[in-house]
């Protein structure tokens, strides 16, 4: 099943940490970002199942990018070989 990048936005700490504690969400570790309204926002990835369960539970989530697929254009900007052989050391 497909993994995506997503942002989380909840209403407190304690909210936020259960994504981890109750959620089992795999959030990156870049800590939690509060916005003047008090909104609480983290970044993770998760299914699709995930979401819509976080959805449910009354998290705001913003599904971004497939990781899978981001993945496979960033290993095609790899370059082919080795660049150190080719530069005569």
């Amino acid at each position: 099943m497909a993994r995506f990048h997503i942002t989380i936005k909840g209403q407190d700490p304690e909210a936020m940490r259960d994504l981890v504690r109750v959620h089992h969400i795999s959030v990156y570790d870049h800590g939690i970002e509060r916005d003047p309204s008090g909104v609480y926002t983290v970044h993770a990835s998760a299914e699709q199942a995930d979401i819509d369960r976080l959805t449910a539970a009354g998290y705001r989530v913003e599904r971004g990018e497939a990781l899978e697929q981001l993945g496979k254009q960033r290993q095609r900007e790899v370059g082919k070989g080795d660049r150190y052989r080719r530069k005569g050391t």
